[in-house]
């Protein structure tokens, strides 16, 4: 494949504004390194706050993006876990490899941790060079849509080990976005039974087809007592916050077992009553969940298990000539919207 001097980027140069320039092609300047042609981008929550210029880590003007998927079109000499024509998802993060976190194989916290899209300059845009160990192929049968979905499923993934789910354990999941049902659809095909609050009927419509135990409206059910009517009083084993909601995880300590773990995934600066001694009592546990760590391996491999319900959440894609028509339409809150793909190519 010929590679081109010159292609498209789409910077962020203000608030809500996003421009299409034409920008030298990356390259190569380790051997070790590859250069991906990017063919889909996925608009992510996180995408949107940077938009909205609410993400402390972005710096204007700056190229958003880091659900990425793509083809190697050319790779360094030194180069051997890929190969020019692969297609392939960029992990998109970097990290030290030195501090406490990274040495205990934990970089997704690094202390040092700069992710795509935000510190970085991230996937919207038509090349990118990148190591190979932060490329992961994967097998051409899978659509370039359903591809870039493959960063949201590794955060759950990571996600449910963080938590531990195990098969049979009760699991409740606030908040059915593309983050809480990716969870959701995980923790079901790890043989949990699964117990998930949403308000948005299309969103209730679509765990309840994933085949999800019970799907509550929250606005007009009593999620806790459903809870306990479900798992005879002794509460779930694992309860996940995808949502974010102020209050909503108030009585979260109440709602769990007896080793019971409790995961805030929704970035929730709300603060919330904890009485400690709950925890001891149950032995308890709060993990916190960041992004992911060795996952993107782990997901490719499962991927043809969720296909069809990774397929059934993305609702609208745009050319990348549409993209400030592809974020007004993601950030406008509209319950017919789930996921929106930017597309770079066919």
């Amino acid at each position: 494949m010929a590679v081109p001097v010159m292609m498209k980027a789409v910077y962020l140069t203000e608030p809500r504004k996003l421009e299409i320039r034409e920008v030298p092609v990356p390259e190569l300047k380790n051997d070790t390194d590859v250069l991906v042609k990017v063919h889909t981008v996925g608009v992510c929550g996180s995408d949107l706050t940077a938009w909205k210029g609410n993400h402390p880590d972005v710096k204007m003007p700056s190229i958003p993006g880091h659900e990425i998927a793509g083809e190697v079109v050319a790779a360094g000499k030194a180069v051997t876990k890929v190969k020019v024509g692969d297609r392939v998802i960029r992990e998109p993060i970097e990290y030290c490899g030195t501090c406490y976190a990274c040495r205990h194989g934990r970089p997704n916290v690094c202390r040092n941790l700069k992710v795509w899209g935000f510190a970085l300059p991230g996937g919207h845009r038509e090349y990118y060079v990148s190591n190979e160990d932060q490329v992961f192929p994967f097998d051409a049968s899978i659509p370039w849509d359903v591809a870039a979905m493959v960063e949201p499923y590794t955060i759950a993934a990571e996600v449910n080990d963080r938590a531990e789910v195990m098969e049979g354990d009760y699991v409740l999941i606030y908040g059915l976005g593309p983050a809480g049902l990716s969870i959701a659809d995980w923790a079901k095909a790890k043989g949990a039974v699964v117990i998930a609050s949403d308000m948005v009927p299309k969103r209730l419509q679509m765990a309840e087809n994933f085949g999800i135990d019970y799907v509550f409206d929250g606005s007009k059910t009593n999620v806790a007592a459903e809870v306990m009517k479900i798992t005879h009083g002794e509460g779930v084993n694992v309860l996940i916050d995808a949502a974010g909601a102020p209050g909503i995880m108030d009585n979260a300590v109440d709602l769990i077992s007896p080793m019971g773990r409790i995961v805030p995934v929704a970035f929730n600066f709300h603060p919330s009553p904890v009485v400690y001694a709950k925890i001891n009592l149950k032995e308890a546990r709060i993990s916190g969940s960041r992004l992911e760590s060795g996952k993107f391996p782990v997901v490719i491999e499962a991927l043809p298990r969720h296909q069809a319900h990774i397929k059934a959440q993305i609702t609208h894609s745009f050319p990348v000539e549409q993209i400030n028509e592809a974020f007004e339409l993601a950030a406008g809150r509209n319950p017919d919207v789930g996921k929106v793909i930017v597309k770079y190519c066919d």
